[in-house]
């Protein structure tokens, strides 16, 4: 095993890019990662060009790569701190590289060794997810009969409205069309089957509660399963609860479904993956946004930029808009 240097991380960052981020973002808990990762993962595909030709590994270490005595080992280990502490200074400390039986047991859990296996143990000394007691999940809370906005909620929303000269303009464009085919005696806005899908989605989403383990950041919690994947965030910044599901069990897969609560146990925001199509025409997999209302009803729809998507859903969303503030100023205004 030739001796590692620092250096080898960025060639085998450049050769995988396991973690998903630039290299000048990665953490030093990164680094320790895919130090371990450098030495061992050797096996993957012979990628050629033109002029060379080079082992591309393929982002996990399996038994036969990791054929090291535990003297062998603890030696790497002790050059792989002494290296990254030489490079990045005294910051690197409080670092948990796997031991030798850490390694033996993660291998022996499912034969391989990820990035974010080893990441999950520098970060939080966690080998696997049964090695610790496993926690209870985090539920939503029971629906209660109150989940109408406040007074201040709906000032707020007003507030927002009055304020933006967008939404002004939207507002004023579906009024002069609904009073247009009042006058008329026609259909100002059809929006059959526009959310039909979706809606059915919503309303039969259940969340999972697979909890391995939790985990703090800043004043949010995590809970993730058995793949390492998050499944529950108490996102106290937004004031929300969130579940996930996903369609896949890599720990490095995105999410397919994330589903937001409020703290009454509603629905109030649904996130879901789909393949849509560009100005182009050509595919691509982006995160649509679906806002709902009280009821738990699809209220605006967001796409991501440069979707292509039914020119109805500009309508949708602003005709929502214009009810709601209807029903919001009526609220408030009519009745001082």
């Amino acid at each position: 095993m030739d001796k590692f240097k620092f250096k080898d991380i960025m060639t085998y960052f450049l050769k995988t890019n396991v973690t998903g981020s630039a290299f000048r973002d990665l953490s030093q808990e990164d680094l320790a990662s895919l130090a371990v990762l450098s030495i061992f993962d050797t096996k993957g595909q012979t990628v050629k060009t033109k002029t060379y030709s080079y082992e591309k590994p393929d982002g996990v270490i399996d038994a036969s790569e990791f054929n090291i005595t535990r003297e062998e080992y603890e030696k790497a280990v002790k050059n792989i701190s002494k290296q990254i502490k030489k490079e990045i200074g005294k910051e690197f400390t409080g670092v948990n590289i796997p031991s030798y039986d850490d390694m033996q047991a993660l291998l022996k859990d499912d034969k391989k060794i990820s990035f974010s296996e080893i990441n999950l143990f520098v970060r939080e000394g966690i080998v696997r997810a049964d090695s610790v007691k496993r926690p209870d999940p985090v539920l939503i809370p029971e629906k209660t009969e109150n989940n109408t906005k406040t007074r201040e909620q709906m000032i707020q929303f007003l507030e927002n409205v009055e304020n933006n000269p967008a939404s002004i303009e939207a507002m004023e464009r579906i009024d002069a069309k609904l009073a247009e085919a009042q006058a008329n005696g026609t259909v100002a806005f059809d929006f059959t089957g526009l959310t039909d899908d979706a809606q059915k989605e919503i309303d039969a989403f259940v969340p999972d509660n697979d909890a391995a383990y939790n985990k703090q950041d800043g004043i949010d919690g995590y809970q993730y399963n058995d793949d390492g994947q998050v499944v529950t965030r108490i996102n106290n910044t937004a004031g929300v609860y969130e579940k996930y599901k996903y369609e896949s069990d890599n720990s490095d897969a995105k999410y397919s479904e994330m589903m937001r609560y409020n703290g009454n146990g509603y629905k109030t925001e649904y996130f879901r993956r789909e393949t849509l199509k560009d100005k182009d025409g050509n595919s691509f997999t982006g995160v649509v946004i679906y806002a709902l209302d009280e009821n738990e009803k699809v209220v605006r729809i967001t796409y991501p930029e440069g979707a292509v998507y039914d020119e109805r859903i500009d309508d949708f969303n602003d005709y929502n808009m214009f009810m709601q503030w209807l029903q919001y100023d009526e609220a408030i205004n009519g009745a001082e």
